[in-house]
């Protein structure tokens, strides 16, 4: 037996086929499916939106301070929270304590009020944290339960792409709900090139990247050198290995460069220079603006002529021109066509893609590269093709999809914490929280460190075995199962089937079987025939039968995709 072609798509379109997706697509067929997932309706019912309306957090910290941390957020300049008393006298610092169940407060929060969070000397760092605490929570709840599960990967690989690492600044962490809000999700199935600039401008990007301090002589290399290497046309396009002068790279002195070299992020990063974010900073007697957004300061641009894959840009340019010139040339290269195309196939099919499914996937980027919906096109490029729906196995399931995979697949109802995301960490995905530039490794090899293994194999036993608090997680397999599943052996073959459908080896699987009826959790033997039925009132049944799933969870068959 061997897994069906809906379920091999649906593992990889989804973080984890629930029972009710396999009966959806069964149902209107596949192609229907994905026309669904390309254009999610924000007024559909969603599980997921309902969750995080519902969802509470505890935070709990001491503060001392001028102003109340409740207060504080309602400021509506940064200045009133220091403002002086009536008297014309300082007020005097107080003590605060904070002990709340809070709801997700942050996730709609205007950027300009996310921002102001951590302005004053005197705001707690607690208050900061929560902040981007708040987004992976989020995270974790739209993967295990929205409905719009092909968007949530796309915004999965986003993060990844532009990686930021929140760990950076804490004004990155304040403002982190609006960049996920704003950024990646309201793009994840638009148009790269708006997508490309609203992370350009982005203020986590600016400051992750160094841009939001680029000045005129010299200017910073770091965003010129990433947005070349990893957000567009990709190292396999960086020629300096082969031509240290422009005018050697193949193409360029017709302005179609093949390739980028040394020279190209030099004169890029001074296409960028004036780049800044509106952080209240001064130059001079200037003071920027005090929003949290993206700011063009002039006096720190280099507006003399600059040529950037053989293409020249004439000097002395209206403001934001020649960057906005630079992010064309990047998102409009044929390379950054086959560099994003085979990157997404990576991600969603293979480690190694077939090479002619990424050309396809980049003719489609290429044909509809001035499209608003460019990235569904492309979407539906991968997800209809033959290689979607065949050859099981070529991927590795990263930790947030084997979580949220099995959260799916066993119908648990996770209220995410902090142990949770801590334990996720714990696996080797830390959300948002990549040190390097590039992203997490999309390949086996990084996944499938013995170390990785063992803590998500523990992961999802104590998931099934009451590991967690049961206001955290509520796992009921027994009311789960089918009510005509009534013997030792159908529950097993139930739970093998719904995991793991055609995936386990014969064997792996008989003895499975075999040790859910025949023994329980300390290895006495219960001697129950094939057909013997099950009784509710066998004290250990489900925790047994937890264990039944996390044994399954951990079969090599189940890291895969």
């Amino acid at each position: 037996m061997k897994p069906s072609a809906d379920f091999i798509a649906l593992n990889r379109a989804t973080f984890g086929p629930t029972a009710e997706e396999i009966a959806r697509v069964e149902s209107i067929g596949w192609s229907a499916w994905v026309e669904e997932q390309l254009k999610p309706d924000a007024a559909a019912k969603d599980d997921a939106v309902k969750r995080i309306a519902f969802h509470k957090l505890e935070i709990e910290y001491e503060h001392e301070g001028m102003m109340a941390p409740a207060m504080m957020m309602k400021a509506e300049k940064p200045a009133m929270m220091a403002a002086a008393a009536p008297d014309g006298k300082k007020p005097e610092k107080q003590k605060f304590k904070v002990k709340e169940k809070r709801g997700l407060t942050s996730l709609d929060k205007p950027l300009e009020q996310l921002f102001r969070v951590q302005r004053q000397d005197d705001y707690p760092y607690q208050e900061v944290e929560r902040c981007s605490f708040e987004v992976e929570v989020a995270t974790l709840i739209r993967a295990c339960y929205s409905k719009w599960q092909v968007k949530e990967l796309l915004v999965d690989f986003w993060h990844n792409h532009f990686n930021v690492n929140i760990d950076a600044d804490d004004t990155i962490r304040a403002v982190w709900p609006a960049y996920d809000r704003d950024v990646i999700r309201k793009h994840a199935l638009g148009n790269f090139r708006e997508l490309l600039q609203a992370v350009a401008q982005g203020l986590p990007m600016l400051y992750y990247l160094n841009n939001r301090s680029s000045k005129a002589s010299p200017a910073n290399e770091n965003f010129a050198r990433e947005l070349f290497e990893l957000h567009t046309l990709g190292a396999e396009h960086y020629l300096n290995h082969l031509h240290k002068k422009w005018r050697e790279v193949p193409g360029a002195l017709e302005g179609k460069a093949a390739g980028f070299i040394d020279q190209d992020v030099y004169e890029a990063a001074r296409a960028f220079t004036g780049w800044t974010a509106a952080d209240g900073e001064y130059d001079d007697d200037q003071r920027f603006p005090e929003t949290g957004g993206f700011h063009y300061h002039a006096p720190w641009h280099d507006p003399y002529q600059k040529r950037v894959l053989g293409v020249e840009l004439e000097p002395n340019q209206p403001p934001l021109a020649d960057g906005m010139a630079v992010l064309d040339l990047a998102a409009f290269h044929p390379g950054t066509a086959i560099y994003l195309s085979r990157k997404l196939c990576r991600r969603f099919i293979a480690d190694e893609p077939n090479e002619d499914l990424v050309k396809r996937v980049a003719k489609v980027w290429s044909e509809h590269a001035k499209s608003p919906d460019q990235i569904a096109h492309v979407m539906r490029e991968i997800l209809l093709s033959p290689e979607m729906q065949g050859g099981f196995g070529q991927k590795t399931k990263r930790p947030l999809e084997y979580l949220c995979g099995f959260i799916r697949a066993t119908g648990a109802d996770v209220r995410p914490d902090g142990d949770i995301v801590w334990r996720l960490g714990e696996c080797g995905q830390r959300l948002f929280q990549w040190g390097a530039p590039t992203g997490h490794p999309d390949t086996a090899d990084y996944w499938q460190s013995p170390n990785s293994l063992l803590k998500r194999w523990q992961l999802a036993r104590d998931l099934a075995t009451s590991g967690f608090d049961g206001d955290v997680v509520r796992m009921n397999l027994l009311r789960s199962t089918p009510p005509d599943k009534k013997t030792w052996q159908e529950v097993a073959e139930h739970w093998l089937d719904r995991l793991a459908p055609g995936l386990l080896d014969p064997n792996t699987r008989d003895e499975l079987i075999t040790w859910f009826r025949e023994y329980d959790d300390d290895g006495k033997p219960r001697h129950h025939e094939a057909d013997a039925e099950i009784t509710l009132d066998e004290s250990d049944l489900a925790d047994h039968l937890g264990e039944l799933v996390a044994l399954v969870a951990a079969t090599p068959e189940y890291q895969l995709r």
